[in-house]
């Protein structure tokens, strides 16, 4: 036997719409503000389904409501074979309604960020329950984000707010792409932007030039926005250079560490000093 049909529980517009609204309010009375910061892929590789360069620059205030109060959760500080490890988590529940008028998102996506004003932290999302609770009136009202302290990696954050891009000390770990160039004219300048498009308040990609080689017309570029096309030209805002981006243009990831010695262990031939490479088999009991 099916349920009575004069009592309606789960599709009764009004009270549905009464309910969002007052968790809305809520939210906004107990909650607090956050950034919800939007992740784009400059390049992604198709092949092994991998982002090789991500970027985060729309940022969208609002109010979300702290589940886990008393303090942080998940597994906290500790000491691991990698050294220190801090795994803070927290946990927000936002209004459906507030999220996707503020954000135009349908829900928001594992692996976009959160900041955290009071904290001045960034959490990045990695998961996202739609569930809780279960279809009250027939409808969902919130969405309760998983996230975690957020590990910089080589990603571009840059929302134009100083207060969340001063997280990040993009000098540790910096992306750069080298491309070569064919024919133009004119030097571009370290630290000068260079796009494509027909001027630079209408680019359709862009990046800030880290070096310049004349001879051999390699053009190496990190803080990349939009994707450049191949067979147009590559402009400097402010030396005016103008080169032709041809087909047979090298487009390589080069990840550069200023704190790092890997360059330095392994072509000045310490290695050889810490690993016996002569061994063929470490495990062997005669070798």
């Amino acid at each position: 036997m099916a349920v009575n049909p004069i009592f309606n529980q789960v599709d009764i517009v009004n009270e549905q719409n009464l309910v969002s609204d007052v968790v809305s309010e809520v939210i906004q009375i107990h909650g607090v503000n956050f950034y919800y910061i939007k992740r784009d892929s400059v390049n992604e590789d198709t092949i092994f389904n991998e982002r090789t360069l991500v970027e985060f620059r729309d940022s969208f205030l609002i109010e979300m409501y702290i589940e886990t109060a008393n303090g942080w959760s998940g597994e906290g500080d500790f000491l691991s074979k990698f050294g220190l490890e801090i795994k803070d988590q927290l946990i927000t529940h936002v209004s459906i309604e507030r999220f996707q008028y503020e954000t135009g998102m349908d829900q928001p996506l594992a692996g976009d960020l959160l900041y955290f004003p009071l904290a001045d932290k960034i959490f990045s999302i990695t998961f996202i329950e739609d569930d809780v609770p279960f279809f009250q009136l027939g409808k969902q009202y919130i969405y309760k984000i998983t996230t975690e302290l957020f590990d910089f990696s080589h990603e571009v954050i840059d929302t134009g707010l100083d207060f969340i891009d001063d997280n990040v000390d993009i000098n540790l770990n910096i992306v750069t792409v080298d491309f070569t160039l064919g024919s133009g004219s004119g030097d571009f300048i370290v630290d000068e932007i260079v796009y494509q498009g027909v001027d630079i308040d209408t680019l359709t990609a862009s990046g800030k030039v880290i070096s310049w080689n004349n001879g051999t017309k390699v053009l190496k570029l990190n803080d990349l926005n939009g994707n450049f096309i191949q067979n147009n030209n590559v402009k400097g805002d402010t030396s005016g250079s103008i080169y032709m981006l041809g087909a047979t243009h090298e487009y390589i990831f080069n990840e550069t560490s200023v704190t790092a010695d890997n360059d330095d262990f392994s072509v000045s031939g310490k290695a050889d000093e810490v690993i016996d490479f002569s061994v063929k088999n470490p495990f062997s009991e005669t070798y």
